[in-house]
């Protein structure tokens, strides 16, 4: 029996996957896990009329990355994805980008959620023929805990652009990479390239809708980062710690 546990293809980076260093920008690198695991369901037959079709969606909750060495553009590299079958309304997903010579670049640890698009609930109990080739357990994650800063700068309003929004009409979970890095000093994002970012997505923000971004410096258990935060409606629409 052929073995659907993971799934791998090769990309070369270009001049949209990197920023003014000429390496890979954090929103590329989640937009590439967010690829693969289309890219995976679909190879299986689990495309989006599938889902349509079972009122089902799956959404992103939290999300981390690491990167180990920063792939810089025009390198080749190999991505793979590794599923897990879904623990408490979560489903694990584990990117893991390597060199051509087997070098490990950097790892992405998502957390989807499916959730019934008529009732808007989570759904606990996964269908077996959904989740027959994930794994029982994927041993790689990262730290998803969110620092939250001690006080607060406004860096003022983001408008869910059409740059940033997805086929689903709102911000893409991506794109909040991006969204942070432009509400941070730039003084800050000078430091280097981002190392490591926790993500935790809230609420959605639609085209053509508003946030307001805040910044300050946070402690983690690994050391000082940075934590951005958006809020819409006097909601939180995401929340970010990262560390460069």
């Amino acid at each position: 029996m052929e073995d659907h546990s993971s799934y791998t293809e090769r990309i070369t980076l270009d001049e949209g996957d990197v920023d003014y260093r000429g390496l890979m920008r954090p929103s590329a690198l989640l937009r590439c896990a967010e690829h693969m695991a289309t890219a995976h369901a679909w190879e299986l037959g689990m495309d989006k009329a599938f889902y349509s079709a079972r009122q089902m969606v799956y959404l992103v909750g939290r999300q981390a990355f690491q990167f180990l060495r920063v792939p810089a553009m025009r390198e080749t590299v190999t991505l793979t994805t590794y599923p897990e079958k879904t623990r408490r309304g979560a489903n694990k997903r584990v990117l893991v980008v390597r060199s051509l010579d087997g070098e490990e670049m950097a790892r992405v640890d998502t957390r989807w959620t499916l959730v019934d698009t008529t009732a808007s609930k989570i759904i606990r109990h996964i269908p077996e023929d959904m989740e027959r080739y994930w794994s029982d357990t994927v041993e790689w994650e990262l730290p998803l805990q969110v620092p939250k800063a001690s006080a607060l700068t406004s860096a003022g309003l983001r408008r869910a652009a059409y740059s940033l929004c997805d086929t689903n009409r709102h911000i893409n979970n991506a794109a909040y990479l991006d969204v942070a890095c432009d509400a941070l000093p730039l003084e800050v994002v000078e430091q280097g390239p981002m190392r490591y970012a926790a993500v935790k997505y809230h609420r959605q923000v639609p085209l053509g809708e508003e946030m307001e971004l805040f910044y300050g410096p946070a402690e983690s258990e690994d050391g000082p980062g940075w934590y951005v935060a958006g809020r819409r409606e006097d909601k939180a629409a995401f929340e970010l710690f990262c560390r460069f």
